[in-house]
């Protein structure tokens, strides 16, 4: 017996190998799910999700390095908050910290907000295929459809490229105002296409927008031909917004951030504004839109936090739900992962929400009571102990409330894997400071992690690759080891 196990120990990379090739061939052969990135975070929900899994252990195959780190859109957060005294605070404008990634087939796709270019790169080599230059940062990744590229530039211009050679389709400027401005000692519109381009039913949706007190456009384009004309496109201006970071989208309407200010809900067929989602502060660029339209938004600071995701209900705006101090999210399902600074937890999102929901309740019915009791001031009264009767019978309630709010988590491991997760088939990847990791997704156990420069803030699983984005610059492929 010990010398069959010591045979099948010996044997373990070579059998490993073999079911390795056997595996890539089932792929080749269409028997295993491979799925391109096209977009940033998958898709235009921004799930961050893949049905396609990726085997552990990985091996590092290529990377490619900025000798400039990206340049972002806008300085970090102060130092500190003086009105809410709050330190370590959080931005609400970080849309753009990497050079993050998207895919098709075996092309790997990135904007430069160093040389104002999108690069195409060979995923098997790490090679570069093909450069376009425009005439400003490229700040978020392209959107691949259809053998296009779709992307937006600080030149205020929206482009569309073929994939394949990165030769010219169509070039879009929501205004013939081509006044530029200074920022951080270059020249960028006064109207940065800072958005992305979101493809969607045969439109491309962006938006051109930099200050609240001049006008921004929300644009709908033809996809193939660039042209604002027809059913369903449109150019939509207003002048009360600052459009920024990626799109989210459903069938019906479109989600924009807005950094320092509330997400604002558009109307996708017309243009027209639906209103903001939450209140003033709530602010950040995260945006998750769910299957079944919960929107999850946030992560930048705001009063009284050190950064949260806050989750509405997309169609009515009623708030649901908040997560203190939440940095990234994905969503499958009723169940929910959360990444943190310490820990990455896996927890019931219905049964979590259903309960919050209900502690809202009874926290707003809290409020009136808490200020009236207040206008009583300090000597007792019977009204006053009538009052706090009922305030610490609602704060039993609540109590309870948490307690089962804490039994909806199905695991919670310590980590240092904040900057950005991703789930891949049954496996959640994890970014953090100069490391990337593996968590097995039933369990938060850690499969693997390897080391890189940086802050990961970037992950694409994609046709047997991971492709990690950090802070400095770099680009890494990893495979599964052979």
């Amino acid at each position: 017996m010990s010398m069959e196990r010591h045979i099948r120990k010996s044997d373990f990379q070579t059998i490993r190998s073999i079911v390795w090739t056997f595996v890539m061939l089932a792929a080749a052969a269409g028997g295993l799910a491979a799925e391109d990135w096209p977009t940033y975070r998958h898709d235009n929900r921004r799930s961050g999700v893949t049905s396609e899994s990726l085997y552990t252990p990985l091996e590092q195959k290529w990377a490619v390095k900025s000798a400039i780190p990206p340049q972002t859109a806008w300085a970090g957060p102060a130092k500190w908050d003086s009105y809410a005294f709050i330190r370590n605070i959080k931005s609400t404008r970080d849309f753009d910290p990497a050079f993050y990634a998207t895919t098709s087939g075996d092309l790997v796709f990135y904007g430069s907000s160093v040389d104002n270019a999108v690069h195409c790169l060979d995923a098997a080599t790490g090679k570069e295929s093909w450069l376009f230059h425009t005439e400003g940062p490229v700040r978020l990744p392209p959107s691949v459809h259809d053998g296009k590229v779709y992307f937006g530039s600080d030149d205020g211009c929206a482009y569309c490229l073929t994939a394949s050679d990165g030769s010219l389709v169509w070039k879009y400027r929501a205004t013939k105002d081509e006044r530029l401005l200074i920022q951080d000692g270059r020249f960028i519109s006064r109207r940065p296409c800072r958005t992305g381009v979101t493809v969607q039913d045969g439109k491309a949706y962006f938006a051109a927008s930099l200050l609240p007190w001049d006008a921004s456009f929300l644009c709908a384009v033809d996809a193939a031909t660039g042209s604002d004309h027809g059913p369903g496109l449109y150019k939509v201006q207003r002048e009360d917004l600052t459009m920024q970071g990626a799109i989210a989208a459903s069938r019906t309407k479109l989600y924009l951030s807005q950094g320092r200010q509330a997400p604002i809900v558009f109307d996708i067929r017309a243009g027209e504004s639906l209103g903001l989602v939450g209140n003033d502060g709530d602010g950040g660029i995260f945006a998750l839109l769910t299957e079944d339209d919960t929107l999850l938004a946030g992560h930048g600071q705001d009063h009284g936090s050190f950064g949260e995701l806050r989750g509405f209900n997309a169609e009515s705006k009623d708030f649901l739900v908040k997560f203190p101090k939440a940095t990234s999210m994905v969503v499958t399902g009723s169940k929910a992962y959360l990444a943190t600074p310490t820990d990455i937890s896996a927890f019931d999102r219905t049964r979590y929400i259903a309960l919050s929901k209900q502690k809202l309740g009874i926290e707003a019915e809290q409020k009136p009571l808490r200020e009236e009791l207040k206008k009583l001031g300090k000597e007792p009264s019977d009204k006053g102990k009538d009052i706090q009767r009922k305030l610490q019978e609602m704060d039993s309630r609540i109590a309870i409330l948490d307690a089962d709010m804490g039994r909806c988590f199905i695991w919670k491991r310590q980590c240092g894997f904040q900057h950005e997760i991703i789930l891949a088939g049954q496996t959640l990847f994890a970014g953090g400071t100069d490391v990337v990791a593996a968590l097995d997704a039933a369990d938060g156990r850690i499969l693997w992690q390897t080391p890189v420069e940086g802050k990961a803030y970037g992950l694409v699983v994609s046709n047997g690759r991971l492709i990690v984005s950090s802070d400095i610059g770099a680009i890494y492929c990893f495979e599964p080891a052979k």
